[in-house]
């Protein structure tokens, strides 16, 4: 396997076109140096992995951060070739799958002052589900290290779906769609990681403080439902995923709160006042483009060089349609929905046959001409779990007659990162594939 480049270092110079972004983020340090000091006083931390429900945790009031989240941190700090690198020197391979490991591999800072907003509490317990072999091994190095315990969810075997309309029946028949076998199954796991957490804590769990939890996370989702729906019926695009992106996922990861629904809500109500003022991420908008993979968090000006050039415009991202479509679960036992949410997630988003039809339908209501992968699971690189089905995403597009670009660069690892020569592998297949076609 070739050794990774030498890692360029991305400053952001994009225009923030989204009113309260700035706050997204203000608020979102200040939680965490909140988080900082009751951790510092001798309160508990969970770390858990994006496929467990921080919910649970919430309706506890025990600190929750979720690993994906702190990856996207330290990768937009800059930090991301520095830890991995460090990673790789203690002898772990070099396509490990990087987003999952990335947190693991910041515990490796030799000096704490300089680790992204002063680093990351020692945890109190880990948790995490069983899809992926390797981000099980990634956690049990957490328990290793600071000797704490580590909760292992299992996950059910797959169902096809039960019927071809499943998408329109899933926020409320999800319990039909998805199966009761696998909503059972994470069900009984809720209620025994609930068990040790309060045996660990000396904590109580509030079902009914779980019931307004979820009852707040509907909420935020239907706003991002209709955010979505506005941004692929409208041309040109009120904006690009540099900006859904953040807007999306910092208050997808405090759900469950009056701010995030608060913040979903801002979200849909400025997109409604630009798209009727025609305002646009690219007043000259000639291409669409759908961007598959998480984000790149790292370098989030990329995409705007498109858009100057082509007039070519990401329309979509995963944060804002996973949201849209998979979180809001309607359900009289809120445990029950709460392991119905989790299994949709999953199914939509990575589990074939869900995810094809889920993407291609996703592109085709966008009005997507053309896809940009990441490429992650492909040649070994990345997230397999997630993104490893892409031969199967490749046919799906194919025979909708969408053209299917797979970069085979990582979200979180600078180094794989090559700007100019990616710039013309994307520009070059803009022009082949989509304004070549239409002389």
């Amino acid at each position: 396997m070739a050794e990774p480049r030498t890692p360029q270092t991305f400053t952001s110079t994009r225009e923030k076109n989204l009113s309260f972004a700035r706050e997204n983020s203000a608020y979102n340090k200040a939680w965490f140096e909140d988080l900082q000091r009751r951790a510092a006083a001798g309160e508990p931390i969970a770390f858990v992995n994006a496929d467990v429900p921080t919910e649970i945790f919430k309706a506890m009031d025990i600190p929750v951060v979720v690993n994906q989240w702190w990856s996207s941190v330290i990768a937009a700090k800059q930090k991301s070739a520095q830890y991995l690198g460090a990673l790789n020197a203690l002898g772990y391979r070099q396509n490990l799958c990087k987003y999952c490991a990335l947190g693991f591999a910041a515990t490796l800072e030799p000096n704490p002052e300089e680790a992204p907003w002063g680093g990351l509490p020692t945890p109190s317990i880990v948790v995490s589900g069983n899809e992926c072999n390797a981000l099980q091994k990634i956690f049990e190095l957490w328990a290793r290290k600071f000797d704490i315990p580590f909760v292992l969810l299992e996950t059910a075997t797959i169902e096809a779906p039960d019927s071809a309309d499943w998408t329109s029946r899933a926020r409320r028949d999800w319990e039909s769609v998805f199966g009761a076998r696998a909503i059972d199954l994470l069900t009984d796991q809720y209620r025994e990681l609930i068990a040790t957490l309060e045996k660990l804590t000396g904590r109580t769990f509030d079902a009914e403080r779980l019931r307004r939890i979820n009852d707040l996370v509907n909420e935020q989702e239907e706003y991002y439902f209709k955010a979505r729906e506005l941004i692929s019926a409208t041309r040109p695009a009120p904006v690009n995923i540099a900006d859904q992106m953040p807007a999306t996922m910092i208050p997808q990861w405090h759900r469950g709160t009056e701010w995030a629904r608060d913040r979903a809500r801002l979200f849909y109500e400025e997109l409604e006042r630009k798209a009727a003022a025609g305002e646009a991420a690219a007043p000259n908008e000639q291409v669409r483009l759908m961007w598959i993979g998480t984000g790149l968090w790292y370098n989030l000006d990329f995409y705007a060089h498109f858009q100057e050039r082509y007039g070519a415009v990401f329309v979509w991202s995963i944060y804002l349609s996973i949201a849209a479509d998979a979180y809001a679960t309607y359900g009289d036992d809120p445990l029950r929905a709460l392991a119905g949410r989790m299994t949709k997630i999953a199914r939509i988003m990575h589990t074939p046959p869900f995810n094809v039809a889920w993407y291609v339908a996703e592109a085709k209501k966008a009005g997507v001409d053309a896809i940009v992968s990441l490429g992650e699971g492909e040649g070994g690189e990345g997230c397999r779990e997630v993104f490893g089905y892409t031969h199967l995403l490749r046919k799906g597009f194919e025979d909708a007659g969408i053209p299917y670009l797979s970069l085979g660069v990582d979200n979180v690892d600078a180094r794989s990162w090559d700007e100019d020569a990616i710039r013309a592998r994307v520009g070059d297949f803009i022009e082949a594939e989509v304004l070549a076609k239409r002389r």
